[in-house]
């Protein structure tokens, strides 16, 4: 396993993962919020563009902090994607051997969660399968068999594991800062 660390000392191996998302694990076992739904409109007229330009700014640099935080160097990265020798239809977490993502957490059932990636827009959603202990997403628990739709930033928890979910995009403002 990759871990964060071994990231920010070698930056380029973050293309070599192959992924465009990856899950990211939390330095410790409490949920942060790090992404929060904006309550401010978007403004689209000229007059307030720059502001609203301005406002989007601040607010990632805020998201990037709160999320630097959470992580550890020690954390592991890991890419959401299919194992070449994966049986099953979308990328599978769980503690079976056979999960695309394997977890080793004994609150994670055989067979937890799944991704599911759209092409066409490069969506991620997760879905929780019928796990025992749940699937939850900043602190709220999927209904199991449900998707749900992943936003950079948000907190994943399968089981006991606590991750952050990051698109490629991230990861790289995360490991040009620097990490910790």
């Amino acid at each position: 396993m990759l871990t964060f660390a071994q990231l920010v000392d070698n930056p380029a191996s973050i293309k070599a993962l192959g992924a465009n998302t990856f899950l990211v694990g939390a330095s410790d076992l409490k949920e942060v919020l790090v992404r929060s739904p904006s309550a401010r409109g978007r403004d689209g007229t000229m007059i307030f563009q720059h502001e609203t330009i301005r406002m989007m700014r601040a607010e990632r640099a805020e998201q990037l902090d709160k999320l630097r935080q959470q992580i550890a160097d020690e954390s592991v990265v890991l890419p959401i994607i299919q194992r070449e020798e994966s049986m099953w239809e979308y990328v599978t977490v769980g503690r079976a051997s056979t999960a695309d993502i394997v977890i080793d957490d004994p609150a994670i059932s055989n067979v937890h969660a799944h991704f599911e990636i759209d092409l066409s827009d490069n969506s991620v959603s997760v879905q929780d399968v019928g796990s025992s202990n749940g699937t939850h997403i900043n602190r709220n628990r999927l209904q199991p068999h449900t998707p749900a739709l992943l936003h950079s930033g948000d907190c994943v928890r399968f089981g006991q594991s606590i991750f952050y979910f990051v698109q490629s995009s991230t990861l790289k403002e995360l490991v040009g800062g620097g990490g910790r």
